[in-house]
């Protein structure tokens, strides 16, 4: 075969790439002008609705926000539900997770995210269904006192109507030059940006053209959309299955593994923190740990010289229940911290109407 023929075939993958990102838009604006003159109708929850969510595919930080803002409001006096979706969990239907006082399934059945909300999250009740609206109506039927439901991964989810449109945007993608998936990470054309009542960058102390993100969003918000900025650290770090606090400048050498969207994130956190990183291998996004991975991971630790295996805790929901291996398990916290903390206190607690 000669270069040029070579060059074609390897070219073909990325046209039909394209190709079908120009087809998915088009799918995406059909649905949303549905919604938009009516065709579609959106239903409402007797109680305020906050949806957090994002314009691209996985890793903006959403489910330490979710938590966060669950936090704040229950301090604040709020009944909160969590209505998430579950995504790539082994149930089907709809799965209560947290009633309010305990955690009821495991993360398999719940799906892993919300399971995290349910365990971090104390008085919070937790359902997943991708019919976010019969699950809220269903959860106010049995009983449940709601003065608010969070919409957790909620930017598409139309059919719901929300009082406040929270956007996550993380500062290191390159929205500007974005494009829509299969080809690129993008579920919506930029042009919905529009729609966020408040954007929130996340892990805006990391590096990024602050520039032409400014002008992004500059270009495509509504008039005088708040813009928060957030970052997200590893505040805690603790022994899988019992809990115990870990001081890791006690660890030594060690590894880490990452089934997440953005896997060299969690590694330079730990070099950052000063941790010797020997080994790390990482997983595709949501990555359910089998018997066989743990063999892998005990002979690339032994290789390398690590005496400790350092995960997140999305990882740990995924790790096999009751299972140890020889090296000690620690689990490292993710959590939100806003810069403009009060203001966003403040946005919280004001409900607007919202349309799609």
């Amino acid at each position: 075969m000669d270069r040029s023929a070579l060059r074609d075939r390897v070219k073909l993958p990325e046209l039909l790439l394209r190709l079908l990102s120009v087809v998915y838009e088009m799918v995406v604006r059909v649905r949303l002008g549905l919604y938009q003159r009516g065709v579609c109708a959106v239903r409402s929850l007797p109680a305020r609705v906050i949806s957090v969510g994002n314009l691209t595919v996985g890793g903006t930080g959403k489910t330490p926000c979710v938590a966060w803002i669950a936090g704040e409001l229950t301090a604040s006096g709020e009944q909160v539900a969590i209505l998430s979706r579950g995504y790539r969990r082994r149930s089907q239907g709809r799965v209560e997770v947290a009633d309010g006082r305990s955690v009821l399934v495991r993360a398999d059945e719940a799906g892993d995210e919300p399971w995290l909300l349910a365990r971090s999250s104390p008085g919070v009740r937790v359902v997943v269904d991708s019919r976010r609206y019969e699950a809220g109506r269903w959860l106010l039927g049995k009983g449940a006192r709601v003065t608010t439901f969070l919409l957790d991964d909620g930017y598409q989810h139309l059919r719901l109507a929300r009082d406040l449109n929270l956007l996550l945007v993380d500062a290191g993608d390159p929205l500007p030059r974005a494009q829509m998936v299969p080809y690129g990470r993008l579920r919506e054309p930029l042009d919905q940006l529009c729609r966020a009542d408040a954007v929130i960058i996340t892990r805006c102390d990391e590096p990024h053209d602050e520039v032409a993100l400014a002008a992004l969003l500059d270009h495509h918000l509504r008039r005088g959309t708040p813009v928060f900025h957030a970052t997200h650290a590893l505040t805690r770090f603790y022994r899988l299955g019992t809990g115990e606090p870990v001081e890791i400048a006690t660890l030594g050498r060690v590894g880490a593994i990452a089934g997440i969207a953005r896997p060299e994130r969690f590694y330079l956190d730990l070099r950052t923190l000063g941790l010797d990183l020997s080994w790390t291998r990482s997983y595709p996004d949501h990555h359910r740990y089998s018997p066989a991975d743990l063999e892998s991971i005990v002979a690339g630790m032994a290789t390398a010289g690590a005496q400790a295996l350092l995960m997140t805790e999305k990882d740990a929901a995924n790790w096999p229940p009751g299972i140890t291996i020889s090296p000690p398990l620690v689990v490292g916290r993710i959590e939100f911290r806003c810069r403009e903390e009060e203001t966003l206190r403040s946005l919280l607690r004001v409900a607007r109407t919202w349309s799609p």
